[in-house]
């Protein structure tokens, strides 16, 4: 058993143990139905249940998927973790700092802004459902501003993953630009 989030378990109404995020841990079941429930260490988060049936002893894997519902999504490829939204509206490179540094997502405050090729790294050549060349289920509203310097002095790197695109953008342009914010993963 894994699980991208850090939660209760329970079997059966039984509470079993906390599981850390990304540690696979085994656990001995009788053949038969039983009840799997997992509950986030964040506050209003909803509970992870689902029915399984042993009908053999053989090893099963169970995968925990919290994190879409708390907000995040974790690379597989990078392990980077990533909001599964950007802010929403237009910033200066400065307020997309800011917000990212302000953040609190399911229970983590060290969020940040990536790279320009921690953004390029994410893009995809296929558009999404939305129009974005993004892999993984991130909604965007806009161009993505980098935590990367641009290419003058008061500029920074922002890139669009409507066409893949990025480009060095006056540092107090908050048009089209928004703050997608990642956390480096504490494995």
């Amino acid at each position: 058993m894994k699980t991208d989030a850090a939660c209760r378990l329970s079997v059966d109404g039984k509470a079993k143990r906390i599981l850390v995020p990304n540690k696979t841990i085994r656990l001995k079941l009788s053949l038969g139905e039983h009840l799997i429930e997992a509950v986030p260490d964040v506050a209003g988060a909803s509970k992870w249940q689902k029915k399984i049936a042993l009908t053999t002893q053989a090893p099963q894997e169970l995968t925990i998927s919290l994190g879409p519902s708390l907000g995040f999504w974790i690379d597989p490829a990078t392990k980077l973790i990533w909001t599964a939204v950007d802010n929403g509206s237009g910033l200066s490179w400065s307020q997309a700092q800011r917000y990212c540094r302000e953040l609190t997502l399911a229970g983590f405050r060290d969020w940040t802004l990536p790279s320009i090729e921690e953004l390029q790294d994410v893009s995809e050549t296929a558009a999404n459902e939305n129009g974005y060349r993004i892999r993984g289920p991130i909604k965007l509203s806009g161009w993505e501003w980098s935590a990367t310097a641009g290419s003058q002095k008061g500029e920074g790197w922002a890139f669009d993953f409507g066409d893949g695109g990025r480009a060095s953008v006056a540092a107090g342009d908050s048009g089209l630009n928004r703050a997608l914010c990642i956390r480096h993963s504490q494995q």
